[in-house]
């Protein structure tokens, strides 16, 4: 194949100019959004240099579930997001993204000689940014461009990727390096910066879970779910430093022998397991933390450890290492296992675990069927860091143990909760803990998931890791060399760029707004996200521009303003795929496609070796998306594809058995007889009887495990 020809290496080849054409805009602003960049122009690269990029596409698919309740998408990779516009936020995690895409390359070995190929060194350096080491990969991108530069490769190959590897060697040299911190304890700590994103979990979360762990949805676990909601906006002010992995067996073992410290579990009845027998969780003499019903490890987390437990490794540890440490807060617990993603279900997307993703509870016979056959190769905890990391380099955030957190528990908390730096309730007798664990389904390894247990109590599947505070020189340090554009840090947003500090912030009315809207107060949630709409708009902001429209759409569908809502959900689907974020843009055209009351275009035939047939379309699939344009009918379609002839290439989205793949094409005749189906409307929502709803009564204290 020559690689010339291809648009998409045109793509990549354009990557010389990038760095120069962002430079000066705000959007470098935003540190991972030139590493994803960086990392998606090598996979394209390295994809279209072995095969015939359509060949890839077709037998090749990146799993990327669909934000949408209770359904699971596949997505084919057909190329990187736009570049156009704003790339402040890609809502892709990176390395996981990478490692998912590095699958579909030939695996034979690199070969280590003069006859390495442009597309060989590229994979190489691929691989080691799999691997987080960002500043190898741009040494082997610089030693490639060092060897055209010279005549030592082929004069040929090197016209074709020269340019591909100056933009690639711009972007890579500007990257922010991963800092992990050491201490004398062996614990790797990892920098975690400072920003907002959003916690908790939509209102369509929790009809996901229900339709997807039918059986595990017994009495009393919707109202469990319920403190989860509403989603808000959340702003972390200040760095942090956080365990690469949860406190080890072995780093617990040093803190005894050094204070000969009894746990709760030692001085009590000993630590809680689960009894089949008695269908409850039971205190069982003997069990603590070096003495637990498997063989046990060094490098395996501690359990059998309570909050206070927890709370005395973190003081002896502050005094041993002479710095804070301490337990993180809930919310920055659940910033570090999005890794910067914004409403993802799970640290690596959406889509339920797989056999490489998490240790968690399989084998259960109550977990769904599509996660009967999953082995992830544990009956009990594995060992520290055996599973990859999410986008900021931390292992086991969903799964293995869950961990303690400093904050109290309120089940309401998240109504009332400030925007910055949300330390929990101040009253409360029992303690927040996050994440997954061995023992659990996969439900509780989502990252807005939300245990407690009383701070005295222990389990065989609960430890903790470890938060270090940032010095006030490092937090100078770092913002001088923000404001100077030093390290390979971009330059800091001006003034007029920044977070207003007033009443009318963006983020507070969009607070408010989804409060309003949980208690079903349309009209005020409606002025809320209008006016922090228009604050948004001013700071030139697409992320929340994109993400307040796409709310603001749902706001209007619970009215049944359809015309409305659709209205604005096509154009927050836009926004997201001009700013990379995929996930967020495939929750959207489902969310329009439900609107639709003709979802779209049934394909009764396929005319073979045509565009259709080399996408993977087949008969009864539904066409709902050509092109950015949703709810058309046959001979609406024939104009659209007439319309777009000329496009070059367009995106599809096929609906088939409520999975939906989206894909990019070449624009022209599709080769396919459609014919029109109908839905019937939307339902409309019953009128409340007196304006009103009441409020949750409080939930009864309990156990949650």
């Amino acid at each position: 194949m020559r690689l010339s020809t291809n648009p998409l290496l045109k793509f990549a080849l354009r990557a010389g100019f990038i760095f120069d054409a962002t430079r000066f805009s705000r959007v470098t602003s935003n540190k991972k959004s030139l590493l994803t960049i960086c990392y998606v122009t090598i996979i394209i690269i390295g994809i279209l240099e072995i095969t015939a990029f359509a060949e890839i596409t077709s037998k090749h698919q990146l799993m990327i579930s669909d934000l949408d309740p209770g359904t699971s998408q596949s997505v084919t990779s057909l190329g990187p997001p736009s570049l156009a516009g704003d790339n402040s936020v890609f809502q892709l995690n990176s390395l996981r993204f990478l490692a998912d895409a590095s699958e579909i390359l030939p695996q034979e070995p690199v070969r280590q000689s003069e006859s390495v190929t442009c597309s060989e060194k590229i994979r190489s350096a691929a691989e080691v940014a799999a691997r987080g080491d960002s500043t190898r990969a741009a040494e082997i991108v610089r030693q490639a461009i060092r060897e055209c530069e010279a005549g030592d490769e082929n004069v040929r190959e090197c016209s074709h990727c020269l340019k591909a590897w100056q933009g690639l060697k711009a972007l890579l040299d500007n990257v922010p390096q991963k800092i992990v911190v050491t201490n004398s304890l062996g614990m790797k700590m990892v920098r975690i910066p400072a920003g907002d994103y959003m916690m908790g979990s939509l209102k369509q979360e929790m009809d996901w879970v229900r339709l997807t762990f039918k059986k595990t949805w017994r009495e009393g676990h919707k109202q469990w779910f319920e403190d989860e909601l509403p989603v808000h906006p959340v702003r972390i002010t200040r760095p942090f430093y956080m365990g690469e992995t949860e406190v080890t067996v072995g780093q617990f073992r040093q803190f005894v022998q050094d204070t000969q410290f009894k746990t709760d579990a030692e001085k009590g009845d000993g630590g809680m397991i689960w009894s089949n027998k008695e269908a409850r969780w039971v205190p069982q003499k003997g069990m603590k933390w070096g003495s637990v019903p498997w063989k046990i490890a060094d490098d395996q987390p501690v359990v059998f450890v309570s909050w206070n437990d927890a709370k005395a490794f973190c003081k002896w540890l502050s005094q041993k290492e002479k710095r804070t440490y301490r337990l993180p807060t809930e919310a920055e617990w659940e910033m570090a296992c999005r890794g910067g993603a914004a409403w993802a279900r799970y640290p690596w997307g959406n889509r339920l675990p797989g056999d490489r993703d998490i240790n968690f509870g399989d084998g259960n016979p109550k977990l769904p069927e599509s996660l009967t056959t999953v082995d992830d190769g544990y009956e009990f905890v594995a060992p520290v860091g055996s599973y990859p990391p999410n986008a900021y380099g931390l292992h086991d955030m969903a799964g293995n143990v869950m961990e303690w957190v400093e904050d109290r528990y309120d089940r309401n908390y998240y109504e009332g909760s400030p925007l910055e730096d949300p330390k929990g309730p101040n009253t409360g007798n029992s303690r927040v803990n996050k994440g997954g664990n061995w023992f659990a389904s996969p439900c509780d390894a989502r990252c807005a998931f939300r245990g407690f247990s009383g701070p005295e109590m222990s389990f065989w599947n609960l430890g903790f890791r470890v938060v270090m505070e940032e010095k006030e020189d490092e937090t100078a340090s770092s913002a001088s060399k923000t404001a100077r554009g030093d390290g390979g840090v971009t330059k800091a947003p001006s003034a007029g760029t920044a977070f207003p500090p007033t009443e009318e912030d963006g983020m507070r009315l969009f607070r408010q707004a989804m409060f309003a809207a949980q208690q079903q107060q349309w009209d005020t949630a409606t002025e809320d996200l209008e006016k922090a709409l228009k604050i948004y708009e001013q700071r030139e902001d697409p992320m929340w521009v994109a993400r307040v429209k796409a709310t603001l759409a749902g706001v209007y569908a619970e009215q049944n303003r359809t015309y409305k809502s659709k209205e604005l959900y096509t154009q927050s689907l836009a926004e997201f795929r001009k700013i990379g974020d995929t996930q967020s843009a495939k929750l959207i055209l489902g969310r329009l496609e439900e609107l639709e009351t003709s979802p779209g275009v049934k394909v009764v035939e396929i005319q073979k070796g045509g565009i259709a047939d080399k996408a993977g379309i087949v008969t009864g699939d539904v066409i709902i998306e050509y092109a950015g344009e949703t709810g058309f009918r046959v001979s609406g379609f024939k104009k659209l594809v007439e319309d777009y002839s000329r496009a070059g290439q367009v995106t599809l989205s096929v609906l088939n058995n409520g999975e939906i793949t989206t894909s990019v094409v070449s624009s022209g005749p599709l080769g396919v007889a459609l014919e029109d189906i109908k839905r019937p409307p939307r339902p409309r929502r019953p009128p409340e009887q007196d304006g009103s709803r009441e409020r949750r009564p409080p939930r009864q204290r309990r156990d949650r495990r």
